[in-house]
């Protein structure tokens, strides 16, 4: 079998959004919480020239959106904060990145889409027999730059937590896995 037969796959679970406000640099991007799905899309509008000599394709501008769903928390301040964004037109900055440790960089970095854009909608879904939810479609504006992105440890922690060892913190043997 060929090495490129034997690709891993990557999951989704692993792509991750972090957002922030653009205005508020100075503070970290932040996680929202139990996100259940989102996608990041890229299209542009292709105009059909008919000439005598056979159809050309006039490309149109990228266009590109993430639409983002979560499960509702009690107390989310981005949550909060993303939905005083759409009421207040603030322009935001998103990160998709790719939380998968055979992808990391030499300095540490995961994979990442960077974007700046506004968040045109915002629903709150709630439903008598399931969780209540948030829908939310995210507008990029220009184009998405691909790069790396530091995750703290503060962040890789609220994606998933790390071993821990049956004694108190501080003891000794306690070094995690």
């Amino acid at each position: 079998m060929s090495e490129t037969a034997i690709q891993s796959v990557l999951e989704g679970k692993n792509k991750i959004l972090l957002f922030r406000k653009l205005a508020d640099q100075e503070n970290q991007a932040a996680k929202l919480v139990f996100q259940t799905s989102h996608t990041f899309s890229y299209s542009r509008e292709l105009e059909t020239i008919i000439t005598k000599d056979g159809t050309i394709v006039k490309p149109g501008e990228l266009e590109s959106e993430v639409s983002i769903e979560a499960i509702q928390t009690k107390k989310d301040p981005l949550a909060a904060m993303l939905r005083e964004a759409v009421i207040k037109g603030e322009k935001l900055e998103v990160w998709e990145v790719t939380v998968d440790q055979e992808l990391k960089n030499d300095q540490g970095k995961y994979p990442a889409i960077y974007a700046q854009g506004y968040l045109g909608s915002w629903e709150d879904v709630s439903s008598a027999e399931e969780d209540a939810t948030i829908s939310s479609t995210f507008t990029v504006e220009m184009e998405p730059q691909f790069g790396f992105a530091t995750l703290t440890e503060e962040q890789e922690e609220a994606i998933q937590y790390l071993f821990k060892d049956t004694v108190a913190e501080g003891e000794e043997g306690n070094e995690g896995a």
